[in-house]
């Protein structure tokens, strides 16, 4: 993802929308969760300083992949870029581990129903 608005000094709801495909909703959403801090301007319209922009990144990154919000939620909580990167590694490989046992399980129940060629055919 790796977008070069961290120079900017705010970043409006409508920019971070478009940014991180991300709905409105879903950025109210992760600030009512704790997990994004939204600032406020004069005329009371959100916008994301730099620390919410980097924190938008990575809830973008790790949303992609399905990992759950108290996942990412650790990982935001993490201290620094070099732990924080260990633990959304950490926390990606336990989801790919996740994916990889419910596909062995779909396949088992294909298997099941249609026989051992449905899986091949499946696969494609």
């Amino acid at each position: 993802m790796n977008h070069n608005v961290h120079h900017l000094p705010r970043l409006g709801l409508s920019s971070a929308m478009r940014l991180f495909g991300v709905t409105a909703r879903a950025l109210r959403f992760y600030e009512e969760r704790g997990l994004i801090e939204a600032r406020r301007d004069r005329l009371n319209t959100r916008y994301y300083d730099p620390v919410a922009r980097e924190r938008l990144e990575w809830i973008a990154r790790l949303r992609k992949a399905d990992v759950p919000l108290p996942q990412i939620h650790k990982v935001l909580e993490a201290e620094g870029l070099p732990a924080r990167t260990a633990c959304a590694v950490d926390t990606l490989r336990r989801r790919r581990e996740t994916v990889v046992a419910q596909l062995a399980a779909i396949d088992a129940a294909l298997a099941d129903l249609q026989g051992p060629d449905a899986v091949a055919t499946a696969a494609r």
